[in-house]
């Protein structure tokens, strides 16, 4: 790998670390749930199985092929079970560099209804547009990829965001501050939702 790659890729790292936190501080995440990856040409890094976002460091990452296989990090780590479907979005969307899938309480409480969500606020409407529900699948599972990348690839090309049947939310884009603000705005669309589904009844 050049210097000059290698440069590019800690800078990469380090929007993912960041980034990571911000999501397990923000209550997005808990536990050692949720991934984020970052693509890097024709390869990808991604936060290990079981690795916390709220202490994801450097050696919490690893650089894989466009198959998934490991090519540099840490020998005892593995990368996120749901690896495949980042993949997947990536051989999809080409104008796309970082995917974001964590498990916020509203957004998951919401697609357990299996109603489309409404988008109340005028952000929501502006920003989301919809937001496509992907089917419930086993986490990590060939099922589950197959799955996202069929509903990816028959929504419209301005979605980036999608609620994941009792799975929480995958989101993606050209930098990680894009996508991590559309995950905000999710979940604070499927909190309002909620509550105003919780008044009326």
């Amino acid at each position: 790998m050049q210097g000059e790659e290698r440069t590019q890729f800690y800078k990469e790292k380090s929007d993912i670390i960041n980034y990571s936190r911000l999501l397990y501080d923000r209550y997005l995440v808990s536990a050692a749930g949720g991934n984020v990856s970052f693509r890097c040409g024709d390869q990808i890094l991604i936060t290990g199985s079981n690795v916390s976002l709220r202490n994801v460091t450097i050696d919490g990452l690893l650089l894989c092929d466009r198959n998934g296989n490991v090519i540099e990090g840490n020998p005892n780590l593995r990368p996120s079970k749901e690896t495949a479907f980042h993949l997947a979005i990536y051989e999809l969307k080409p104008e796309v560099n970082c995917v974001i899938h964590v498990h916020p309480n509203y957004a998951v409480t919401w697609s357990l209804t299996g109603r489309e969500l409404p988008l109340y606020t005028e952000s929501a409407r502006l920003k989301l547009k919809e937001v496509p529900i992907i089917p419930d699948a086993r986490p990590g599972s060939k099922e589950l990829a197959a799955l996202v990348k069929q509903t990816v690839a028959k929504s419209p090309d301005d979605i980036t965001v999608f609620l994941m049947e009792a799975h929480g939310i995958i989101s993606f884009g050209k930098t990680m501050e894009e996508s991590f603000y559309q995950v905000e705005l999710l979940e604070d669309t499927a909190k309002i939702a909620v509550l105003n589904h919780l008044m009326k009844s």
